[in-house]
């Protein structure tokens, strides 16, 4: 073939297995990652929707502040406290 042995065509197939092992975990990573991220901008499209609901047919959601607000939009959403400060 090209002046390869057994041996060195053997090394080379298991060069590209290990190859292909390493950078299969990574993407999946990724693609986890972005899934998670994609249900979270749901997450947090629906909680807007709502919000906008309670602004339109609540008097009392409107004259909270608007840390409160920013509150009630996380927890809706399921997103962390802590962003509203």
């Amino acid at each position: 073939m090209f002046g390869l042995g057994v041996f060195d065509l053997a090394k080379i197939g298991a060069g590209a297995a290990l190859g292909a092992l390493l950078a299969y975990y990574p993407a999946k990573l990724v693609g986890r990652a972005e899934g998670r991220a994609a249900i979270q901008a749901e997450a947090a499209k629906e909680a807007l929707a709502r919000i906008d609901n309670l602004e339109k047919n609540n008097a009392n959601f409107r004259k909270l502040s608007d840390r409160d607000r920013c509150l009630v939009f996380m927890r809706d959403s399921g997103l962390p406290d802590s962003s509203c400060d």
